[in-house]
């Protein structure tokens, strides 16, 4: 199967992100809304009722029911989580391709380029249903895709998006580790919505296993090695609460 690769790769290199400024910021990161966002106080997601439909291999209409059912899902899991933030959960429209688009939410996209994106300015995500993603529909990859493209609209209603974005930043090797961490707090959220609906899913525990192992596909310069993804995965996944996804306090050896 191929494997998606995180979209905000694709920003780094587009430039979407904020140019030096006079002042660098000093390690760790001091913003509050990143490092004590009040998302992290609400508790753990509740445990949501999800029964997936069945994926058939090759079949797009069979993975939009499945992808718009699961939608659902994450935001019966997610909005009591941000009323008990006292936050407002905005809602999120999915859309789908069958070929990668020439150039979405203001990015150029190339061949292969990406499996799902979502767009900050529109609280759109965008699924691209190509032939490589519908061979093998059955494992757990479709729904931790959606999941990790919510898990950034987590993070834009939550005002983490703003706030890591307008981090000031000394190096490049400094805004690199900051976009990884913004990266990987998508990755853990993603785990703990699958936490929500895991017993409602009845699958076996080796699914999640298969799960990591396509996940470290997904390893690169501004998304984290694989030993981040899994360890921020497997966080969000064992506790199912935002608080476990706090990247912005962590020491950079979680975040490589």
């Amino acid at each position: 199967m191929k494997l998606a690769t995180i979209a905000l790769a694709g920003s780094m290199a587009l430039g979407l992100v904020p140019a030096v400024s006079g002042t660098a910021a000093a390690h760790p990161v001091t913003s509050k809304t990143l490092t004590d966002n009040r998302l992290y106080g609400a508790g753990p997601l509740p445990a949501t009722d999800c029964r997936e439909r069945p994926v058939k291999k090759k079949d797009a209409r069979s993975a939009k029911a499945y992808l718009n059912e699961m939608l659902n899902c994450l935001t019966r899991s997610w909005g009591p989580e941000f009323d008990q933030a006292g936050l407002k959960l905005s809602r999120v429209k999915l859309t789908y391709a069958t070929q990668v688009p020439a150039k979405y939410c203001g990015a150029k996209w190339r061949k292969d380029d990406w499996d799902g994106y979502y767009c900050d300015a529109s609280h759109t995500i965008l699924i691209v249903l190509s032939k490589d993603l519908l061979e093998e529909p059955g494992d757990l990859y479709l729904f931790n895709l959606l999941a990790t493209q919510y898990g950034e609209h987590v993070q834009n209603a939550a005002g983490i998006y703003r706030a890591w974005y307008r981090l000031d930043y000394g190096s490049k090797a400094e805004l690199t580790e900051q976009t990884r961490r913004y990266s990987l707090q998508s990755s853990c959220f993603a785990g703990a919505s699958l936490r929500s609906v895991w017993k409602s899913f009845r699958r076996a525990h080796e699914d999640w296993d298969d799960l990591l192992y396509y996940l470290r596909g997904w390893a690169g310069k501004y998304s984290g090695n694989r030993k981040s993804i899994t360890y921020w995965a497997n966080e969000g996944f064992k506790s199912g609460d935002p608080m476990a996804c706090n990247t912005w306090t962590a020491p950079s050896s979680k975040v490589a």
